[in-house]
């Protein structure tokens, strides 16, 4: 009888090292802006930061072609030309007021935390020692950042603000800077959200899109709709639909003309055939004179 005791120990042990490879934080691109380059064609700048959702809903991506349809003699049709319309990427997601999302700074400590706990056979300790300092780093966090909230809520109201930004004629203005995608006022998250898509596309940002099968670089944002149900205040809905860009190349070439006919003869070079004075003609002269009369 074979010695199964040996086989749950391989099994274990290759279980835990599968899951080592988990505890590499992976890198999430989610809609990140893109800065024009700058006057000199340079794209050194630095981009602002990411945009990413609470909660992600619904991806989709949708390729499409427009082949011809020409009818000949015989009443069948000739497929000869084939045009690639622009990828087309449809992304669905939530923000909500609150959430579990940990802020940039706790990222690393909240992958160690929940990775670490597939591998709790090795190190429970460890795993439960991350758990507990997560927790409690991120309780500071929101504490530190509702106390945050509530002077600038304070500040503003003793400034006379109401801290909602004015949509007008020319977009949010000043409020909301494309270059850092920072908005100013005294924000929610769902009004830090709509109003930072609605600056991005208002100011024609492209954007490279973080797809779970790939990632497309220069997506323009070709609409997008925020809903906030009737059953809650706190969560809004987006629904962004990106359009690639695709720019034409320019390109100067000369080539000789193949001319004939009369198109040959007025594109023939010019020939010197040297110089000539005309006669004066003193008769023909008279003659014109004469045509006037002497009155």
């Amino acid at each position: 009888m074979p010695n199964l005791s040996a086989l749950s120990t391989l099994t274990t042990t290759a279980t835990g090292l599968s899951n080592l490879i988990l505890v590499s934080p992976q890198q999430t691109i989610g809609y990140q802006p893109l800065n024009p380059p700058s006057a000199d064609g340079q794209d050194d700048a630095q981009n602002p930061p990411a945009l990413l959702f609470h909660y992600e809903g619904e991806q989709s991506v949708a390729v499409e072609s427009d082949i011809t349809d020409h009818y000949v003699e015989d009443n069948t049709a000739i497929q000869d030309q084939i045009a690639l319309r622009p990828e087309t990427i449809m992304v669905h997601g939530f923000i909500g007021e609150l959430n579990d999302i940990p802020p940039e700074a706790l990222e690393l400590l909240q992958t160690a935390a929940t990775k670490l706990t597939t591998i709790s056979a090795y190190t429970p300790a460890l795993s439960v020692a991350a758990q507990i300092a997560y927790n409690t780093a991120f309780q500071l966090y929101q504490v530190g950042a509702n106390a945050r909230n509530a002077a600038v809520s304070t500040w503003s109201s003793l400034k006379g603000q109401d801290g909602e930004n004015v949509i007008g004629s020319n977009g949010l203005g000043s409020a909301f800077n494309a270059t850092t995608g920072q908005v100013e006022g005294n924000q929610t998250k769902q009004q830090v959200a709509f109003q930072q898509f609605y600056g991005y596309w208002k100011n024609r940002t492209l954007f490279n899109v973080q797809t779970p099968w790939a990632v497309f670089q220069n997506m323009a944002i070709k609409s997008f709709k925020a809903i906030q149900d009737a059953e809650t205040r706190m969560i809004t809905d987006f629904e962004v639909t990106f359009k690639m860009i695709r720019m034409a190349n320019t390109a100067v070439t000369i080539t000789p003309l193949k001319k004939q006919g009369r198109l040959f003869s007025q594109g023939s070079p010019l020939l010197s055939n040297g110089t000539s004075t005309p006669k004066f003609s003193l008769g023909a002269n008279t003659a014109f004179t004469n045509s006037f009369g002497s009155g």
